[in-house]
């Protein structure tokens, strides 16, 4: 008896205790590197990359992206559930006033008046922690809406640079193809002379016009593929496809950040879909409390107090106290299931938040990878191009004084198309896997 008294005195609550699912978090990274000029990413971590062409998309799409809005809505909605949610835990109090006047003429006149005032207070005592319980639920869900908008939010940061990177680099691509472009239409003129003077075959031309014409087809492609990622960019930042315009700009003139990823535990730590996913494990948590508590009876308690005739100064006041007890005898197994549905609900989501932590570790490590060979791989193809670009001059000059045939001319030049285009690929995955490892690690702290 007295356990139950101090459960009762104290507002018991029935749910199960909360323990964060253990996951071995490693000390350090195994694709870490070192550098003096490693910084961890700073909150606007995007500055780093020295645009300002993209610091401004960037302040566009968090002022009007459509889907980040929606995000900070929800938030919104979460906030009310919590206020209504909370509302359990005080009293609830009403207040009433009537008045009335009936007046009889049968032979005689007969006049009364019946005037009333009343005020009522109802308060559920909340024995089992149902209420608090509920609230609880309510406030972690908002904690959820607010990470889930942390993680919106830096997935576009991420998305528009990732697109204004694309742009540069086909900008770039194009602007390639079109040089080659003339220096093929410059070796077919030449070539045709030499036709034309008997120096140069058939067989010359008809491959240097399909040089000519393979280049130009290139180009249309290109072209295409920039016209899509500039409507994307677009809609990212909230600007109709027709209205976003661009400066000229290359991805060789895009700074490269060396961002230092800092300790596992630190990136897990500020991963915003991590911690919406703790949220949404503690608030099923929380339900499991609210489904035993329906197993137990509720107390209610109300007064009440109404005043009667006032108006005519012979006041009568009425007041009551009351409890209630209520208990739900049979319903067929509803709650019990409730019950079992929230506990096989919080396993769900407790095996989904360590699965996140395993799925968020080997995101960084790919990233801190993805920096590491695309680093090596500029360097490679920007030595790669050097050369490509020395052998075809050094073929044009060869060819124009006979020294060598047409093949070998169309054989550098090809393999210089192909270095620069790859350069600027190259250039692009680097700058990709930088953003990516911001996106990984959570953001800025």
């Amino acid at each position: 008896m007295p356990a139950l008294l101090s459960c009762t005195l104290a507002a018991c609550s029935l749910t199960p205790r909360y323990d964060v699912p253990e996951q071995p978090v490693p000390s350090a990274w195994e694709q870490a590197q070192t550098a003096e000029d490693m910084r961890a990413p700073a909150p606007e971590w995007w500055n780093a990359y020295g645009s300002t062409e993209l610091d401004a998309l960037i302040a566009q799409a968090m002022a009007g992206n459509h889907d980040l809005n929606a995000a900070v809505a929800r938030i919104g909605q979460a906030r009310a559930a919590l206020r209504v949610a909370r509302a359990s835990l005080w009293p609830a109090a009403s207040a009433s006033a009537t008045a009335s006047r009936d007046r009889v003429d049968d032979g005689g006149t007969v006049t009364s008046e019946d005037s009333r005032i009343g005020l009522s207070i109802d308060y559920d005592a909340d024995l089992w922690g149902a209420n608090r319980n509920a609230a609880e639920s309510s406030a972690l869900r908002l904690a959820l809406s607010e990470h889930n908008r942390d993680a919106i939010r830096l997935a576009l940061q991420a998305d528009v640079a990732l697109a204004y990177f694309q742009l540069l680099a086909l900008e770039d691509r194009i602007a390639i193809a079109e040089r080659n472009l003339d220096a093929a239409r410059e070796l077919l003129r030449l070539i045709e002379v030499r036709f034309d003077n008997g120096a140069a075959t058939a067989l010359d031309l008809a491959q240097q016009r399909t040089t000519l014409l393979n280049i130009q087809a290139q180009i249309p492609v290109l072209h295409q593929a920039s016209v899509e990622t500039r409507h994307a960019l677009a809609v990212l930042v909230a600007r109709p496809p027709q209205e976003l315009k661009l400066g000229a700009g290359s991805i060789a003139d895009v700074a490269l950040p060396a961002f230092d990823p800092g300790v596992p535990a630190e990136a897990l730590f500020r991963r915003p879909d991590l911690r919406a996913a703790e949220a949404a494990l503690s608030a099923a948590n929380a339900d499991v409390g609210v489904a035993r508590a329906a197993l137990f009876p509720d107390l209610g308690v109300s007064a009440s107090f109404i005043a009667t005739d006032f108006a005519s100064g012979g006041t009568a006041t009425v007041a009551t106290l009351a409890a209630s007890l209520a208990q739900t005898l049979f319903d067929g197994g509803a709650r019990r299931g409730r019950i079992e549905l929230g506990l096989a609900e919080r396993r769900e989501l407790a095996e989904n938040y360590a699965q996140a932590v395993l799925l968020a570790l080997a995101d960084v490590e790919d990233a801190l990878s993805a920096v590491t060979t695309s680093a090596r791989r500029v360097e490679l193809l920007t030595e790669t191009a050097a050369q490509a670009r020395e052998a075809y001059r050094l073929s044009r000059v060869r060819f124009d004084a006979g020294a060598i045939d047409l093949i070998t001319v169309l054989d550098s030049q090809r393999t210089l198309l192909g270095a620069e285009d790859a350069l600027v690929q190259a250039r692009q995955a680097r700058l990709d896997a930088s953003a990516g490892l911001v996106r990984a690690l959570g953001g800025g702290a």
